[in-house]
């Protein structure tokens, strides 16, 4: 594996060091691409083949620049066949730590703000998620789950969790004001549980609660 690993960052463009055996580096014009195969104390190499990557960027290249030639690296060499490990490196630099982030390195995904706006996916250079606020609003949006029983979309916080049956056990999410109607009126009888679903649960909850009670008796008659 190291050297299938050696093969694919020669191929791509590193080179290895003189003095460091196994450091691997590549230039760019915005600084320099590290992957280090020699291993930690922590995680010795045969214990994790993978490369450490991490960089050293020019200090006037801006942060959304610096992440997106990182998350461009770490795929372009998954996809050759280097897979590469972090460490706790992406949450320790300036370009990271502030950031949203989400990192899979099993399956080579990096999702960083990186200048291309996460809804309709244009260039817009700059820090952020966004190329508009119009954009912003439209993700927004479209993250939010519709009711189940009226359709539309419901605001984050404002959603509850509905039986439609007991047995087995199977919710929707709705509005609340939704929820109060389908409880108590026939705007959404459909989603409700059969009558004898809820006499079943019901008698169940019953059951327990005897249950309960006696336990607490036998409890308290033994101090």
């Amino acid at each position: 594996m190291l050297k299938e690993n050696e093969n694919v960052l020669l191929d791509g463009g590193y080179v290895e060091s003189k003095t460091r055996p196994n450091l691997f580096y590549r230039k760019i014009p915005e600084g320099c691409f590290f992957a280090d195969m020699r291993g930690t104390k922590e995680v010795p190499i045969w214990s994790d083949t993978r490369p450490a990557f991490f960089l050293n960027f020019n200090n006037d290249v801006p942060g959304w620049k610096r992440r997106r030639s990182v998350e461009e690296e770490f795929k372009r060499l998954f996809v050759a066949g280097c897979k590469c490990r972090f460490f706790f490196f992406l949450y320790e630099t300036p370009e990271f730590e502030e950031v949203g982030l989400g990192l899979d390195e099993e399956n080579g995904v990096l999702d960083t703000p990186n200048g291309y706006c996460k809804f309709c996916g244009k260039d817009f250079g700059g820090e952020g998620e966004f190329c508009s606020k119009e954009c912003e609003e439209k993700r927004i949006d479209e993250l939010k789950t519709p009711c189940k029983a009226c359709g539309k979309k419901i605001e984050f916080g404002e959603e509850i969790s509905h039986h439609i049956s007991y047995f087995p056990e199977k919710t929707i999410l709705v509005h609340r004001s939704c929820h109060t109607r389908i409880h108590r009126t026939e705007a959404f009888s459909t989603l409700r549980p059969s009558k004898a679903d809820i006499e079943k649960f019901y008698s169940r909850g019953k059951s327990k609660l005897a249950t309960i009670g006696l336990e607490n008796q036998i409890e308290l008659e033994g101090e």
